[in-house]
């Protein structure tokens, strides 16, 4: 809306110095374009004078025109402020507000990787279509992996939030990889799927599910049935409870210090997009270090 209406605003500053600036040289000319021809000097005073006067009439005239234009632009343009005042008020009205985010957050039923115990928890919302998805996947998450997760340091949670309206096979592949944990290979098909994710179409689901080690039969049974469908979507609902807005994002948590299998975790902080390194271990370091 502020872009919108600043729009407006230039268009309607340019429109008005624009007829003001027309006015004003049409006032300044004759009407054939030429500067109003100046009295003969040899002309007898009474002849002069008669032109003179009609000319000074004529200007003075076409100068309260343009006072008048003036006016009445400058009264359109401020019942145009006020109509998009009262768009904006409507369209703001129309929107709901926006959740306040929970202070917590639930990872049952989630695939984890790192220490079970680990008090720090980081909750990755990603897409396996998403571009700085597999971006973080190929930079950070190995960097995060030897310093955080495979030290125990950190529990590792992934949840799906597959955006299939601009990434189309998004959601199947989410699915493939629940099928794959049922299996007990969750993480092998998350990090094919990332490895390949120009490849993400059924057949090559499957492929990717042969070279891991599944069941083909049981994979393509899960897969085409859909079995895992409500899975995904329930990630999809978390995502929109704690206020993600975009892939991937990542909810860094603390577990209770007195039940570190709880899986109602107290959020600590989120981290947007794909994020370098650095900005992963201050975060993580801030929150090992909390009480």
């Amino acid at each position: 809306m502020p872009m919108t209406r600043a729009v407006i605003r230039t268009a309607i500053f340019f429109a008005l110095f624009g007829s003001l600036m027309a006015n004003w040289a049409a006032a300044q000319t004759a009407p054939n374009g030429q500067q109003p021809p100046r009295p003969n000097a040899q002309s007898s005073t009474s002849t002069a004078a008669s032109p003179s006067a009609s000319n000074e009439a004529q200007r003075n005239r076409e100068q309260e025109e343009i006072r008048q234009e003036l006016r009445e632009l400058k009264r359109e343009q401020a019942e145009i402020r006020k109509e998009l005042s009262l768009i904006k008020q409507l369209l703001l009205a129309s929107q709901p507000g926006k959740p306040t985010r929970p202070e917590k957050i639930s990872i049952a039923s989630r695939p984890t990787r790192g220490s079970d115990s680990a008090r720090v928890v980081v909750v990755e919302f990603s897409d396996y279509q998403c571009p700085f998805c597999a971006m973080f996947f190929q930079q950070t998450l190995p960097q995060l992996d030897q310093a955080f997760i495979k030290t125990g340091k950190i529990r590792y949670v992934f949840n799906n939030v597959p955006l299939d309206r601009i990434h189309p096979a998004a959601f199947k592949a989410a699915e493939a990889a629940e099928c794959a944990g049922d299996q007990g290979k969750f993480w092998e098909m998350h990090d094919k799927i990332f490895s390949n994710q120009k490849s993400l179409s059924l057949t090559e689901l499957s492929s990717h599910a042969r070279a891991i080690g599944l069941d083909p039969t049981q994979f393509n049974q899960c897969l085409d049935s859909g079995k895992n469908t409500s899975s995904v979507q329930a990630g999809l609902d978390l995502a929109s409870e704690v206020g993600v807005d975009g892939t991937p994002t990542f909810v860094i948590a603390l577990a209770d210090a007195q039940n570190a299998k709880d899986t109602d975790l107290k959020i600590f902080g989120i981290i947007s997009g794909a994020q370098p390194f650095s900005v992963f271990k201050s975060a993580l370091d801030k929150a090992l270090a909390s009480k």
